[in-house]
């Protein structure tokens, strides 16, 4: 009896483990799963935890009876699942016939950096994944917000265009001008918070002033509504609950499937707390906005996104609230310190090549710097804006694309099918196949000398194509207005005992930029300077 007990949980358990190869090839290895991945782990908790459990506390039963026939099926089930994912991977994935070796630089241009993932280190990457031709699709990583929705994690190529050309609506000329007129606005408060530092010899905390900077300006680029941190001089909490919240994206970005388990069945507490705390601020100040509308005369992006369309027409709450809740998170997080970022390193380059400074500081000392037809044409600004942005541009590695059916070929190497690529902007924009003296910061190869400029398809800061950002002109215009104004009036360097100029050195990786403190001494300059 023992005997014929021992040999019925061994069949058991090899029909488990047959049962978890057949999951694995003819199931989990078609498609994608990582939505389903919170489904899935709840099953193999009841299967692993519920099932002995209840197998207890029904002990000497025929329910009892059956479920000790599932645990001993569950002994194979899972290693079985596990060891053939193991087995493909290693030696039968596409990848690994195709020759694809990783994760290691010496691998050259196309390292393999995930069981379906390969790192692209080459020029042609950003038109190849985003370009008009481009099949490519974004990677499961943009389903972030799911079930929710938002302009950039729209991962259906139909839905994407429509909700763009919605959003153009808030970028045309009428709209700029507006928000031109609100950012210059904002500048005004940025120069009188730096003067005031400069009167009392204090040292100016660059980083959290711009980054007040921008969360300002989008919150009402937005809502019409401040979080008004430069004239209060402090943090405003949601924002510290969001930027807690971005760290979540940095060591989870490759593996999203854990990112819907995380989101959906951990507990509420620390950073994911933060992360939906900042989800429903932004809900309910969007609701707010719908319900109330806007204390100011001039057109938020909220009017634009839910009052009108390209038609004329209103659109419903019930078919856009959901989007606009998204959209509202995304241009928050995607306006605002992408922007500051941008100019925390040109401060920080700046700060390093002051030379720079002083040639900026002699193309705006006697133009007017709230002129942005004049800005636009200052070809040292723009050159070391430019140098900046391909040194450290505000997104490092995002906007990760996937392979369709019919895989794609990057220069000579073709890629397989449903393979996700990720393009590394910070490392491809400082290759010296594309650019001399690459890791220098060098503004003359945007102006005399373009011979430094080898393959000019390397920089990408703002993206390519269908995907590149809606506020690239608003971003680049903020630019130069805090430039021009702040170079004009002030000189500066790095603070005392602070000499290394290191916020760029320590930047983090949390699909935006995270840079490190950038402490600043300004002097106010004399109008004979």
């Amino acid at each position: 009896m023992d005997f014929y007990y021992a040999n019925q949980q061994a069949i058991l358990t090899a029909v488990g483990a047959l049962s978890g190869i057949i999951a694995h090839n003819a199931v989990y290895i078609r498609g994608e799963w990582h939505v389903q991945a919170p489904q899935i782990t709840i099953q193999l908790f009841a299967l692993y935890v519920g099932c002995p459990v209840l197998a207890q506390t029904l002990k000497d039963t025929a329910i009892a009876r059956f479920l000790q026939g599932v645990i001993f099926w569950s002994y194979g089930y899972l290693p079985g699942l596990i060891a053939s994912i193991l087995l493909y991977r290693v030696f039968f994935h596409p990848l690994t016939r195709t020759g694809f070796r990783g994760p290691w630089y010496k691998y050259g241009s196309f390292v393999r950096t995930g069981p379906a993932e390969i790192t692209v280190f080459h020029p042609d990457v950003f038109m190849a994944v985003d370009g008009p031709r481009s099949e490519c699709v974004k990677s499961e990583w943009y389903d972030i917000l799911h079930p929710g929705q938002a302009l950039v994690t729209a991962r259906n190529k139909s839905v994407h265009a429509i909700r763009r050309r919605e959003w153009n609506a808030g970028f045309t000329t009428k709209a700029l001008a507006e928000h031109e007129a609100k950012i210059l606005k904002y500048v005004d408060k940025l120069d009188q918070c730096i003067e005031q530092d400069a009167k009392l010899q204090k040292v100016t905390n660059m980083r959290d002033l711009l980054l007040w900077f921008g969360f300002d300006i989008m919150g009402d680029f937005v809502f019409s509504k401040s979080f008004g941190m430069l004239e209060n001089q402090q943090w405003h909490h949601i924002i510290v609950r969001l930027q807690r919240a971005l760290s979540l994206l940095g060591p989870f970005s490759s593996v999203p499937w854990l990112i819907q388990v995380g989101f959906n069945l951990a507990p509420r507490v620390s950073v994911l707390k933060d992360w939906f705390d900042t989800v429903a601020w932004c809900q309910s100040q969007m609701r707010d906005r719908l319900e109330n509308g806007s204390s100011s005369q001039s057109q938020d992006l909220s009017y634009y996104l839910m009052e009108k369309d390209s038609e004329g027409h209103g659109f419903s709450e019930n078919e856009k609230w959901h989007w606009a809740a998204g959209d509202s998170l995304l241009a928050i997080v995607a306006g605002s310190e992408p922007t500051a970022v941008a100019l925390i390193a040109v401060f920080c380059e700046l700060g390093k090549h002051p030379e720079h400074a002083e040639k900026i500081h002699e193309e705006v000392k006697n133009v007017d710097v709230t002129d942005l037809k004049t800005l636009v044409n200052l070809p040292h600004l723009n050159a070391v804006m430019k140098e900046s942005l391909r040194l450290h541009p505000a997104l490092l590695t995002g906007g990760n694309r996937k392979t369709t059916e019919f895989g794609l070929t990057i220069g000579d190497q073709f890629i397989p099918p449903n393979t996700t690529i990720v393009a590394p902007r910070y490392t491809i924009g400082r290759l010296e196949s594309c650019f001399e003296k690459a890791s220098e910061f060098v503004p003359e190869r945007w102006t005399t000398r373009p011979e430094m400029v080898r393959n000019a398809a390397a920089y990408a800061p703002f993206g390519t194509g269908h995907h590149s950002c809606l506020g690239k002109t608003l971003a680049l215009d903020t630019m130069k207005y805090v430039l021009a104004r702040i170079l004009k009036n002030y000189r500066f360097r790095a603070a005392p005992g602070d000499d290394s100029l290191s916020a760029l050195e320590t930047v983090k990786d949390q699909f935006t930029s995270n840079p490190g403190t950038l402490k600043l001494q300004f002097e106010r300059r004399h109008a004979t300077d």
